[in-house]
């Protein structure tokens, strides 16, 4: 995903967001000297623009964010863009799925394929068993969005895979983690997005756990696959973001930023086979 430019980061993305609050900015003459590397990025500038906050004009035809722009449209939502370069295995999809439709199956063949897909990118970087636990964690991420998010006919899932890390990107526009949680009579104490962040990441954490008991363990498999790797984690909902880094990644090394506020949840991760090098 190379365009002219340095990569596209989070720290840039925010400083997008926090300009456009106070004066309303076009991002396109920003955005054209950037260059799509992470895909984490790229979702959360998505986010952004979709919620109107981040305003984008003319990207040029040839723009990696253009043609997400136009697969992500009304008109064509629910389609994976494959680009199977020799380089990068990348995809993108809407989950506009109806999980409760009697005609369910016919709803995930896209889903399957996507998935199918993203474990064979996975797998360019490491082994097929850990590639296999990343997906399952990428498809309980995705349940979230239609258990939790109240905005399931627009989120969007995306991967990238090269021969040194597979990354992958959960995102909605839905009410945040925070209005989810306490939506639980077990979580009205809950007053910040950030707090709200590590109380869903826990184990047993679910708005649905008081009415139906085993909910909240669906990042167990995010953790666990990322076990003996380098990861690279990041929950952004509302005014908050989460980041862990490192090896085998755990809540004990997160930090909390203070963002802009952003609606809904983006969850970034990224991994690596192997150690960063120093």
């Amino acid at each position: 995903m190379s365009e002219g430019g340095a990569d596209l980061t989070f720290d840039f993305v925010e400083d997008l967001a926090r300009a456009s609050l106070i004066n309303k900015i076009d991002a396109a003459p920003h955005l054209r000297r950037c260059r799509a590397g992470r895909i984490g990025p790229l979702l959360e500038l998505l986010s952004f623009h979709r919620a109107g906050l981040l305003p984008m004009g003319e990207l040029g035809s040839n723009s990696i964010l253009h043609t997400l722009k136009q697969t992500l449209s009304p008109a064509r939502a629910g389609c994976a863009v494959l680009a199977n370069g020799s380089v990068d295995q990348l995809g993108f999809i809407v989950t506009n799925r109806d999980v409760t439709s009697e005609n369910q199956a016919e709803a995930d063949i896209h889903w399957v394929y996507f998935c199918t897909k993203a474990q064979e990118a996975a797998e360019l970087s490491m082994p097929r068993r850990t590639a296999r636990g990343l997906i399952a964690a990428m498809m309980e991420l995705e349940d979230n969005i239609h258990l939790h998010s109240q905005r399931w006919h627009d989120g969007v899932v995306g991967f990238r895979g090269t021969a040194a890390d597979f990354e992958f990107v959960v995102a909605d526009s839905g009410i945040g983690i925070l209005q989810s949680l306490r939506a639980s009579p077990a979580y009205q104490h809950l007053v910040g997005a950030g707090e709200a962040i590590q109380v869903a990441l826990q184990d047993g954490n679910s708005r649905l756990n008081h009415e139906m008991p085993g909910h909240g363990y669906g990042f167990r498999d995010l953790f666990v696959g990322l076990a003996n790797l380098n990861g690279y984690l990041r929950f952004r909902s509302d005014d908050h973001a989460f980041v862990i880094d490192g090896m085998s990644p755990s809540l004990m090394q997160g930090k909390l930023w203070q963002q802009a506020r952003l609606q809904g949840l983006v969850a970034s991760v990224v991994c690596h086979a192997r150690p960063l090098a120093s």
